[in-house]
């Protein structure tokens, strides 16, 4: 007879399947596999849901055991993925745009050039846009939250 899950043991098993579920869905996203991204959402969602029922044991890992705390560490790691697939993917819609625009003869095409890691092509490396301002300043707004939240 096999002996009841604890807490924490669930909330390990979500954190390493989401973990992993992040890496296939950034490989995906390289590769531009939309099947296999949209199966992906579904148990996405369904994981982080059921790690939203934890919650309040996971702000409270500090005064909890050594596992809840790496759980909580886990999870930072999981947010730092979801943040790098985000970008990945923010990235090939702004080329599917930019190329929609040439296609439509816009006068200014806006085509962005990203190697399959979503790096910028060498062509428009030296410019920022505002876009990518803004989404540096959210990173930076959630780390310094993250900070905040570990005093």
């Amino acid at each position: 007879m096999q002996a009841a899950l604890t807490d924490i043991d669930l909330v390990e098993r979500d954190v390493l399947e989401l973990r992993d579920l992040l890496a296939r869905e950034f490989e995906a996203l390289k590769h531009r596999e939309m099947d296999t991204l949209k199966g992906l959402e579904q148990s996405k969602t369904e994981i982080l849901e059921r790690l939203q029922a934890h919650g309040p044991s996971l702000v409270q890992a500090d005064q909890l055991s050594q596992r809840w705390v790496q759980a909580r560490d886990d999870l930072r790691v999981c947010r730092d993925m979801h943040f790098k697939n985000w970008q990945l993917l923010r990235r090939q819609i702004d080329v599917v745009q930019g190329t929609l625009q040439a296609m439509l003869g816009d006068s200014e095409p806006t085509p962005m050039l990203y190697d399959r890691m979503g790096h910028l092509g060498a062509r428009t490396a030296g410019r920022r846009s505002e876009e990518h301002t803004s989404e540096l300043q959210s990173h930076s707004f959630i780390s310094y939250a993250v900070f905040c939240l570990k005093k």
